[in-house]
């Protein structure tokens, strides 16, 4: 299966559903759940509680779309290079190409990039996902959030008034297509001066080189 075959369906979708593409073993190391000390087939059990932990809170089951990639020195054991599990696409890049260069031509390949967020701490990633209008978060907002991705918004309490009375905006209201690309355009400069999604995005950071390590030996663990 090419690498291409995973765009199909999230190519033609609405603005209304949003899809995640999702650094695998750099959100894994954010997580924690990789120890040292872990054999191949621990290894193995814990990418696949991952990818239960990720099923169980990002809604495939109600029309969206996740996609993982994970680095590869060499295939997988317990997975195909390409496939579906609980409705998860999960990818692993082989060969000269790594999960970056495959998020990146996934990125650059995706005729509706807008409702896709982009899950890596890596900046080339982030970067990249800017430049295509996605949505980027970094590995640890991810995973600080995760328990909350999958609860639907509740009106608050008391929030009705009496008739007439004077209501404030609601701040919180979904902002449809036709005000999204007013205001895309409205910040569209803006967005790009440079070093601004750094003041923005202060947590922003490039990874370490302790971290790249770890990273490293995750994937070394599979051969």
């Amino acid at each position: 299966m090419k690498p291409g075959d995973f765009l199909g369906r999230s190519t033609a979708r609405g603005l209304s559903v949003m899809r995640w593409l999702i650094d695998g073993y750099n959100v894994m190391h954010a997580s924690g759940i990789l120890g040292p000390r872990l054999s191949r087939e621990g290894f193995r059990r814990a990418r696949r509680r991952f990818l239960d932990e990720l099923a169980r809170v990002l809604p495939t089951e109600a029309g969206g779309e996740v996609t993982v990639v994970f680095d590869a020195r060499v295939p997988p054991g317990d997975f195909p290079i390409a496939s579906s599990y609980r409705g998860i696409r999960v990818l692993f890049a082989l060969g000269d190409e790594d999960a970056d260069s495959r998020i990146e031509f996934i990125l650059d390949h995706d005729s509706n990039p807008q409702n896709l967020k982009v899950v890596s701490s890596d900046r080339r990633i982030r970067q990249a996902a800017r430049r295509r209008r996605a949505r980027p978060m970094t590995a640890d907002e991810f995973w600080d959030q995760k328990d909350r991705l999958d609860q639907p918004e509740r009106p608050q309490a008391g929030a009705a008034t009496r008739p007439g009375a004077e209501q404030e905006p609601d701040r919180d209201r979904p902002v449809n297509p036709d005000e999204a690309r007013f205001w895309v355009e409205i910040f569209r400069d803006i967005e790009h001066l440079p070093g601004i999604r750094d003041v923005q995005s202060p947590s922003a950071a490039l990874l370490t080189d302790d971290e790249i390590a770890e990273i490293q030996r995750i994937i070394d663990r599979e051969g």
